[in-house]
């Protein structure tokens, strides 16, 4: 096919970005904007050259030059939107988290038909480390996996002043959840793809706690119900265990560490540009000399997660195939967030939704 005529809803940061690289590929025409906000659309539109702004997002929807489209809205707003534009026959990338819960996923892949649909949760996995982690686990460098982790910190830091958190940002009405969905969606859309999604999770165990109240002016919206801190132990049907942690605004300095165990070695990734450390370390049990250490790579490259989820998306149109993250592996991973917080809201161990 010819260009992927393609139109944006939600112009705020996520979209914007969308946009940009959108602007940029020489395979999508970026046809049309749309915002509540029509200040921020405007001034988008006129820095871009789209020819057309809206302020209903239905409106984009039902164009008929329009073939696919991107949802970067909150997740609240969005499950309405993505089944009117699947009715439409229109191609759907949406945001992270791309719904609140299994059902609402559920509901996309009965009305996909032949459309092309993704989730941006994906960013990661685009980048040069993903790829080189998944070459050495695909080729079985590891053994049998055992552990895959992630401890992802962001200490407290000074309140941004005129600056107002937004209601969605730490809400399970309108977002879905809180720093779980905002940023573990991410991590175990990596952990997943680094693994070749060969990883079954089967049993969840979770805490979660909401931002300490002295240190919440400033930094979510006092209506916020959702955590800025969680836990999570996830036991996999061969017996791997998946461990995450997620936190912002808390008592600890920063800290990224991805890291793929196994039986004979395991991978250390920093997939966080400002780091000092090496990109992909591969660790090796060696029975005579012990622990061996092997830079993979020491630099994680350009810094390809915002523009990538629309050009692969576009691409995958245009290819007639699926996008990095499609529906299917957007329902495992939501199948998981949904017993996470089943399990912290409870404070048992409980079993991940079946597919």
């Amino acid at each position: 096919m010819d260009k992927v005529r393609l139109g944006i809803v939600g112009c705020g940061v996520i979209g914007r970005m969308h946009a940009a690289a959108a602007a940029q590929d020489p395979n999508i025409d970026l046809v049309a904007l749309a915002d509540l906000d029509q200040t921020r659309t405007h001034s988008l539109a006129e820095e871009l050259g789209v020819p057309s702004v809206y302020k209903n997002g239905r409106a984009l929807v039902d164009r008929g030059d329009v073939d696919a489209v991107v949802l970067a809205l909150i997740t609240s707003l969005r499950s309405r939107i993505a089944c009117h534009a699947l009715r439409r026959g229109k191609h759907v990338l949406l945001e992270k988290p791309p719904a609140l819960n299994v059902a609402q996923i559920r509901r996309y892949m009965a009305l996909q038909g032949d459309r092309v649909v993704g989730c941006c949760s994906s960013r990661l996995s685009f980048l040069d480390g993903a790829r080189a982690a998944r070459e050495i686990v695909a080729r079985g460098d590891l053994g049998e996996l055992r552990v895959v982790r992630c401890r992802g910190i962001s200490a407290i830091g000074p309140v941004n002043e005129g600056w107002t958190p937004p209601a969605w940002r730490v809400s399970h009405k309108l977002n879905g959840g809180g720093f779980l969905v905002n940023w573990g969606v991410y991590d175990l859309d990596y952990l997943m793809h680094v693994t070749d999604w060969q990883l079954e999770p089967e049993t969840v165990l979770a805490q979660a706690w909401p931002i300490t109240a002295p240190y919440a002016a400033g930094r979510v919206d006092p209506a916020s119900d959702a955590e800025n801190h969680v836990i999570v132990h996830i036991r996999c049907t061969n017996g791997a265990v998946i461990s995450l942690e997620r936190g912002e605004a808390l008592a600890m300095p920063d800290e990224n560490c991805w890291q793929v165990t196994g039986e004979h070695a395991s991978l250390r990734l920093q997939m966080v540009s400002s780091q000092a450390e090496p990109t992909v370390v591969l660790d090796r049990a060696d029975p005579v000399n012990g622990l061996t250490s092997e830079v993979i790579l020491e630099s994680p490259g350009r810094d390809v997660q915002h523009e990538m989820p629309v050009r692969d998306f576009a691409a995958a149109i245009r290819e007639g195939r699926q996008p990095q993250t499609d529906l299917e592996k957007s329902l495992r991973i939501q199948r998981i967030i949904d017993a996470v917080y089943k399990s912290a809201r409870t404070g048992r161990a409980v079993s991940v939704p079946a597919p």
